[in-house]
Parts: C-alpha cells; structure tokens; sequence
C-alpha cells in the first residue's frame, strides 16, 4: 500500500493507524485518510468530490478534501479494489455544539449548493426504492420457504417477515400520501445528507466530515435515521434525547409538515430489519451470522414497544398541542 501511494499520489505514508473507521497517515503535517469506495461510481464520486469543495469553498473546516492522483483522477484502484484518499488536519473534527444543531448547519449549507446533483440524488424516490427492496426480499422469503429452513435464522425470517411486509408498505403508501397532501416549502428542498447517519464518526470526534458518506436528499432521512439510532440504543428512556435533538435542530430550521411526516414515513419503514436479514444472508462468516441471528431475535421480541414508540411519537418529538399534524396509522394503537 505505501508503494501503491507513493508511485499514484506522489506522498510518502511512513506507518498507518486506524482512525475511526479507515486508515490514516500523517504527511506534511496533515492527515491523509485511505476510503475503500465498494459501491461508488466514478460519477458519483465526481458529485461528492464538487459537494465537498463547495462546503470547503465556504469555510466549512471539518470537511476532508479529496486528493487527485499524479493523473488527476479522484478513484485510484488498488489490486482492482476502487479506492480515494481524502486530506485534512492533523486533529480530527472536535464537535463542540449539540449534534441537533450541527447537523442543522450542515443541511443549510448544502441546501444553497448551486451545483447540479444527479448520480448522488435520492430525493424523492424513497418509494421506488423502498418497494424494490420490498420485492426482492418479498422473492426470496417465498424461496426460502420452498427450499425449507436450514438454520435458525431462517426460521426467524420465515415467519416474522409477513409482519415487516406490512409495515413497510404502510411507511411506501405513507410517502405518496405526503407527497399529496402537503406542499413542500424551502427547508424540503434537497440538501447533503448522509447515507446512513449513525455509521458516521464526526459526531464522535473520530473523522472529519467525508463526503464519501453523503447522498443529496431530503434532511428528513438524516433525522429519522438519527431518532432510530437513540431510540435503538436507549429504548424507552431516549425520549428526552430525541425532544432536545429536535428542539436543537430546530433553532436553526424550524421543521415543516411535509418534513415531519417524511421523518415518521422513514421511522415506518423496518430499515434495521431489512439490514439484518440482508447482512446474514450476504455472509459467509459463522461469527457475523451468530450476531445476526441474536439481533434479528432482539428485533422481533421488542416489535411491541416498537409500535408503541412510533404511535407516540408526536409526543415524543414534542409536537403534542402544536398545529402540526401527523396522520395516525391508527393499528399501532391496538
């Protein structure tokens, strides 16, 4: 890999050490980080790379810079592996206000970028992507049934995923029914957002922002990600975590109807289920599959509270005798 760096990039990396989630090596008194891109297209790198630049243009200091190579291109491939490397300073991003009104500030800027996005974009087509996913997993439950149950998991899978049908259709039908209902004001314009926001350390002080995390969507997806993340990990007792989340977001931008009922569409949809089942079934290593199986059996023995979470989540948020209205799906309260 040093040799690799030094004959693409002209630097010279003496020794690597894990930061957050990559590898990372000091040169010149700045910290290069090494980012395996699986997944990425070179045009959607061409995208995230003009995003950075853009917040970089506008001072944002805890953004990384990407790095051409000798031939200045922004993917190098390493053994066939795509790969970029991004620069920054040699301490990680310290975050020094709440996550709520960090991430407020990061929407703002990425909502006035001029720059046309189209690879990296994926607002407003949650639905199609969502019932794609629902159908192929729709295809392989029914196969895994005619090829029978080998393992535990599959058993698991088998009858729990009728439920998880439902309510991803119900979070699909959600969506359409915003998206005729509400009008969509400034804040529901497209923004950069993260892929998925819990995975990502600049929160943690670990990385600085890498635009390799970033799609170009609505802030709704960062929000409910984020909510399903505290509620995930707390349970019942993140009630007050998510209020001051949204409370902090909000002295920054206040939210819209049309936002919050896309928040409470992406809450609907079983994201942390449709990951579980994909990750067991993707793997091949007994030790990942054992921890699957484990989270797949927490998911499904706390699908009670989890209903009982999203029927009172206007309250949670702290929309209870506000003139924001979210429309009930009135079976999560039986």
């Amino acid at each position: 890999m040093k040799e690799f760096i030094h004959n693409e990039y002209e630097i010279t990396a003496e020794w690597f050490e894990k930061t957050g989630r990559y590898d990372t090596f000091l040169y010149k008194n700045q910290r290069y980080t090494v980012i395996p891109v699986y997944g990425r297209t070179e045009a959607e790198i061409e995208e995230l790379r003009k995003m950075s630049d853009y917040l970089l243009l506008m001072g944002d200091d805890t953004v990384a810079a990407f790095v051409p190579t000798r031939s200045g291109k922004f993917v190098a491939y390493y053994d066939g592996q795509p790969m970029v490397i991004v620069r920054s300073s040699v301490s990680p991003y310290a975050r020094n206000i709440s996550i709520g009104r960090e991430l407020a500030k990061f929407h703002q800027r990425g909502r006035t970028c001029p720059i046309p996005i189209i690879h990296c974009r994926r607002i407003g087509q949650w639905k199609e992507f969502w019932g794609a996913r629902l159908d192929q997993m729709e295809q392989f439950w029914r196969r895994k049934i005619e090829t029978g149950i080998t393992a535990m998991f599959d058993r698991l899978f088998i009858e729990s995923f009728p439920y998880y049908l439902g309510l991803a259709e119900n979070a699909i039908q959600y969506v359409a029914d915003v998206e005729l209902d509400e009008e969509p004001v400034g804040v529901d314009c497209a923004t950069f957002c993260h892929e998925r926001l819990p995975n990502v350390k600049w929160m943690e002080g670990k990385e600085q922002k890498l635009a390799t995390d970033w799609v170009y969507d609505h802030c709704a997806r960062d929000l409910a990600e984020w909510v399903r993340h505290i509620y995930t990990k707390k349970g019942n007792i993140s009630a007050e975590n998510i209020r001051r989340f949204f409370r902090d977001y909000q002295r920054i931008t206040p939210l819209s109807p049309f936002a919050w009922r896309l928040i409470y569409a992406r809450l609907l949809f079983p994201l942390h289920y449709f990951e579980c089942v994909e990750g067991y079934y993707m793997t091949d290593e007994e030790r990942k599959k054992q921890a699957y199986e484990q989270t797949l059996r927490g998911i499904v023995s706390r699908s009670r509270e989890n209903e009982q979470f999203l029927a009172s989540f206007a309250d949670i948020a702290g929309l209870a005798g506000r003139r924001l209205y979210i429309p009930k799906i009135y079976w999560l309260f039986y």
